[in-house]
């Protein structure tokens, strides 16, 4: 008869859209029993899972912006502290009754743009309260340890994040015959955008620095593919591409198959966004085996090798970037990032976060 694995509770639940909490509890699962769940209402969210869950051993928490959320709308600075309290009591009680708590800081701050000073606070005192933190490179250990005030080397295990190879399917044809659906010319090099489109993502800037380039003297093509949920930047998006015909704009959430094979045709993939600390759009584009245009804030992520990236310190560097772009070595960029990926495997990702759990 098998030993029964130890129950550990991840929140919350974002694995729908995303890969990474499946992929990691897939990691564990020769030792624990993952289980993915919400933050439940009110202020004393940990005990309430518990009770939920009696047989959990490791709570396991992952982004914390509704936890955040619920606590900076306040009335009052009285009723916040009131607030907070009860949640840090709440977890507190939670960790007396053997439970132990992880948090992995996937963001140094929620992107919602909430109030700042208390969003510090609250991570802070987060800090002060879990038994283990995880983050995804030493850069982002350091970054997070001056911006949260707080000595992250007693309880910090930096562990990368892991790939995505097999999580994908694999492109629908080649790359020759997916350029030739997307009506690329052979000679075009295809600067790719992929992902959720939003205000803060610099989506906007990276049309800007395409906009100026002197097409006479490099051959290029942007493609942007992403979903964008406000009708009102989309517009504003639009009216920014509708004259350069050099732009093509896939402006909706697209299946798996539809972003692999995007992938598949581009020639270098730019993320102009990077006020993160990890980033699964990087992975993905890796893994895929693509050149990458980062600005020099994503250096935090620590797992792109610096012969398979361009990066960028402003919007001026970004256009110079993107009109030189047929002097990269993009093929020996391609293979570097490909064999960097292969080595976040997962079995690493979970042998290390068993580790966190004993």
């Amino acid at each position: 008869m098998s030993k029964k694995k130890d129950l550990v509770i991840f929140a919350p639940n974002w694995s729908k859209n995303n890969p990474y909490q499946n992929l990691l509890a897939d990691s564990i699962s020769d030792k624990y029993e993952v289980k993915m769940q919400n933050y439940p209402a009110g202020f004393r969210p940990f005990t309430s899972l518990h009770k939920q869950n009696p047989t959990m051993t490791v709570l396991h928490l992952h982004w914390v912006a509704d936890l955040v959320h619920r606590l900076s709308w306040s009335k009052s600075s009285l009723f916040f502290y009131i607030k907070l309290g009860l949640m840090l009591y709440d977890l507190w009680r939670l960790k007396k009754s053997g439970i132990k708590v992880i948090w992995t800081v996937h963001n140094k701050l929620s992107h919602q743009g909430l109030n700042k000073k208390k969003e510090l606070l609250i991570r802070r005192q987060f800090c002060r309260f879990v038994d283990e933190i995880i983050l995804h490179s030493t850069q982002a250990t350091d970054l997070v340890s001056k911006l949260y005030e707080y000595p992250l080397s007693e309880k910090a295990n930096v562990i990368s994040h892991g790939n995505y190879e097999y999580s994908y399917p694999k492109p629908s044809a080649s790359k020759i015959n997916l350029r030739k659906k997307f009506n690329f010319e052979p000679d075009v090099t295809n600067i790719l955008y992929f992902g959720s489109i939003r205000p803060y993502k610099g989506v906007d800037n990276l049309i800007d620095s395409f906009n100026q380039l002197n097409f006479t003297i490099n051959s290029s093509r942007l493609t942007l593919a992403g979903g964008v949920s406000d009708p009102n930047y989309r517009n504003q998006l639009l009216e920014k591409i509708k004259l350069n015909k050099h732009i093509t704009a896939v402006f909706d959430f697209l299946p798996e198959q539809q972003l692999v094979d995007q992938i598949s045709a581009a020639d270098i993939v730019v993320i102009p966004f990077a006020d993160t600390l990890t980033s699964g759009s990087t992975i993905l584009a890796m893994t895929q085996g693509k050149p990458l245009i980062l600005p020099e804030k994503a250096r935090v992520f620590g797992c792109v090798p610096e012969e398979g990236v361009k990066y960028f310190a402003n919007t001026a560097e970004l256009t110079s970037v993107l009109q030189n772009i047929h002097t990269l070595p993009l093929q020996a960029m391609a293979k570097t990032n490909r064999a960097a990926a292969l080595n976040l495997t997962w079995e690493k990702v979970g042998g290390l976060t068993k580790q966190c759990y004993s």
